[in-house]
């Protein structure tokens, strides 16, 4: 592995300033590790030449990335969870453990979304079966669509995993400077600004990542209420599109959140364009997504409605201002 020696991260005020600072530069090449691996993702799921020329396919692509993380993982294990740091910006933690580079569907439910599904329109077991229903038939995608789908997923990973070391740094550096112990122009030597600790280009790259494949869950979301998967093995379509469109809302929020924190306006207006559109479907359509209760009665169903574009108004208002 690539980390055996536990004092290497020791950040205490008794450790000694070349144990420190060693320990921050395993910490930055770790980040710069994920973030090249993210590059290779999105520049493999961009460029079919990758495949047509037969350099790479997406499995060899996306067992290279769990390499990667298997021989990083005393990294994970001895720095990040010996410290009790909570990572802010891994989509595996945002989405409660459903993404990671062991599960790539990129079907996203949270929890809170779960119990008002479960409890409004379908039973434990339903739901469960209409996110099975979902990622089967994303798997049947074809292999072109399937590989990039799991590859921006695991580039969103990537990036994931690389911000949230640049800003474990960025603490730790403000730590030590606060403590006088290590002076801050050795310290910078091997880190970030401290007042904008993450690359704007490196964010604007994980938003990239969120909206492309919050794009592609939206584009099944409509396929499968426009019928064009197969009926006859007994699928609710309706509650397959929920938990697509679900999903889909999830990866854009995610996206939001790196271009907000980036000050990237543009991707900010886009962003709230695709979030737009997933308010519009949940008025004009009877998908049944959280907060909206099942009724038969006109009032409440225009009611749903109302609420959904009133939402999709705001997001578009948003937007407006975003532009300027």
């Amino acid at each position: 592995t690539l980390v055996e020696p536990r004092d290497i991260f020791d950040f205490s005020k008794d450790a000694t300033d070349n144990s420190r600072l060693y320990g921050r530069s395993i910490l930055l090449q770790y980040a710069w590790l994920w973030e090249f691996c993210g590059h290779f993702a999105r520049s493999y799921a961009s460029d079919p030449l990758w495949r047509e020329r037969g350099h790479i396919s997406g499995n060899d692509l996306l067992s290279l990335f769990r390499e990667v993380d298997s021989a990083c993982s005393n990294i994970t294990k001895l720095c990040f969870r010996a410290s009790k740091w909570r990572p802010r910006t891994s989509v595996s933690v945002a989405s409660h453990g459903q993404v990671s580079l062991q599960s790539l569907s990129g079907i996203v439910v949270l929890p809170e979304d779960f119990e008002e599904i479960e409890t409004s329109v379908l039973q434990k077991e339903g739901c469960h079966e209409a996110i099975s229903t979902a990622k089967s038939i994303l798997q049947g995608q074809t292999q072109i669509k399937r590989d990039n789908r799991l590859v921006l997923v695991a580039a969103s990973v990537c990036y994931s995993h690389a911000v949230d070391s640049y800003l474990f740094l960025a603490e730790r550096n403000s730590d030590v400077a606060k403590d006088g112990s290590v002076d801050l122009g050795t310290i910078n030597k091997i880190s970030t600004k401290s007042d904008e600790p993450v690359a704007p280009l490196l964010r604007q790259r994980l938003g990239d990542a969120s909206n492309e494949i919050g794009k592609i869950l939206l584009a099944e979301s409509r396929s499968v209420l426009l019928n064009e998967h197969d009926r006859d093995q007994g699928r609710n379509v309706s509650h397959v599109s929920a938990i697509m469109l679900a999903s889909a809302q999830f990866w854009f929020s995610q996206g939001l959140d790196q271009f907000t924190a980036g000050k990237d306006l543009r991707n900010i207006a886009l962003l709230r364009c695709n979030l737009c559109q997933c308010c519009k479907i949940r008025a004009n359509t009877n998908v049944i997504l959280p907060g909206q209760a099942r009724s038969n009665k006109d009032q409440d169903k225009k009611s749903n409605a109302e609420i959904f574009l009133q939402k999709a108004v705001d997001h578009l208002v948003s937007a407006h201002e975003a532009m300027g």
